[in-house]
């Protein structure tokens, strides 16, 4: 890709550092205005006009080698906000490729509101662990709740262990295997009951 030349470009600045006007990015997108450091080449902060690709048009990029430190807030109202940011179109990624994300708060809220069956969802996806640890944890689920492993699952309850079901289905590795006859199906007079065929019909190799 070609460079473009912007003729128009205006500069002030001294060893401590500058400021340009019309600043042609190597992504050929032109900044407005760029505010840079003369200690270091990659700590700038820029407003961004035309050129590039679509989400670098009329962008704004803050760039540094150190900490990018932002508090505001001392004369905020309770419950008011002190720090708002908000993506009208696409995506807010956050992200640490050789560190933590920590978020801190007196209350955490993490809320989707998806339109239709299809959004709404928050995912948690861990290639080791996800630990929670609370004095209560509930969980409610509408429509459906599972739990599931690939090895080994453990319900403990050191006092009491309450469990209830409008109707109790269970099966074993013996009643839903392949060759297993399976319970009998007190409503249908069949062998197997509707838990122990749908495990069985899982067990089956595709």
């Amino acid at each position: 890709m070609s460079q473009n030349k912007n003729y128009h470009t205006i500069r002030y600045g001294t060893a401590e550092g500058e400021i340009k006007f019309g600043h042609v990015h190597t992504d050929n997108v032109n900044s407005a205005v760029m505010l840079r450091s003369g200690h270091t080449f990659g700590h700038y902060m820029t407003m961004d006009g035309p050129g590039g690709e679509d989400f670098r048009t009329h962008s704004t990029t803050f760039r540094g080698p150190g900490s990018f430190q932002v508090k505001h807030g001392e004369g905020v109202p309770d419950k008011q906000p002190g720090i708002y940011l908000d993506a009208v179109n696409g995506d807010i990624i956050i992200r640490a490729a050789k560190g933590r994300i920590r978020m801190e708060a007196i209350d955490v809220d993490i809320k989707a509101t998806g339109s239709d069956s299809k959004r709404g969802s928050i995912v948690l996806d861990a290639n080791e662990k996800v630990i929670i640890n609370a004095q209560t944890i509930t969980c409610s689920a509408k429509l459906s709740a599972r739990f599931f492993s690939e090895k080994t699952v453990e319900v403990v309850g050191n006092n009491v262990l309450n469990m209830y079901g409008g109707f109790v289905d269970i099966a074993d590795g013996s009643s839903s295997a392949v060759a297993g006859k399976g319970s009998k199906n007190p409503a249908t007079g069949i062998l197997g009951t509707a838990w122990e065929i749908k495990m069985k019909l899982e067990s089956l190799p595709l």
